[in-house]
Parts: structure tokens; sequence; C-alpha cells
């Protein structure tokens, strides 16, 4: 092989070197700033739009979508009643408030995200 062609494979896998090394480190970095957030204010995963701390995703018939969010806390309910049990508290007193309806989550299309 051209020994030109050899040094630019050279340079070549250095620069890839010195980008995975970037990329590591910004990635580290990322991290641990997500973290002191985190633990700053007391995210839970939910509010930070990890719904699941699980890496293995449920089949897709067995995950309703949520209906009910409440930020504060970070629970969630898909509003089934379909033999699954009594309704949360949060619920129900939310019921009882007439504050329910600022629990639901506005799902929007992807239509309208499009448009």
């Amino acid at each position: 092989m051209n020994p030109e062609i050899k040094a630019i494979d050279q340079q070549i896998a250095e620069l890839q070197a010195r980008r995975d090394r970037l990329a590591h480190e910004y990635k580290r970095q990322a991290i641990e700033t997500s973290r002191q957030l985190v633990a700053q204010f007391g995210l839970t995963p939910a509010q930070v739009g990890l719904g699941s701390i699980s890496r293995k995703p449920l089949p897709p018939s067995t995950k309703r979508p949520t209906t009910f969010y409440d930020p504060n806390t970070g629970l969630a309910w898909d509003g089934s009643l379909s033999g699954r049990g009594r309704k949360p508290a949060w619920i129900q007193q939310a019921i009882e408030d007439g504050t329910i309806e600022s629990f639901r989550v506005m799902v929007q299309s992807a239509a309208d995200v499009s448009a």
C-alpha cells in the first residue's frame, strides 16, 4: 500500500480515537450534571421523562397510555377501571376536590406537531 495512504489511515485512526475520548468525556459530564440536578431539586424519574427505570420495554398490549399525571409527586394513572383494582387515593381526592381535570395529560398527535 502507498505510504501516503497509510499515513492518512493512521491520522484517521488517531482522530477517531480522539473523537471517542471526547464523546465519552462529554457523556460523563452530562450524566454528572443530570445527577446533580436531580438530587438538587428532588426530581422523580417520571418528572424527567423516564417513566420506567427498566431497560426492558413492556409488550405494547400490556401498557396503557397515561391519562392522569401528578407532577408534584410523579404519580401517574392510566384511567383504567377494567378489573385492575380501585382508583388511586390521589385520584379519589382530586375527584372529591373537583380538580381531576388539572391532572389530565393532554395528548398531542404527530399530525398536530408537523402542521
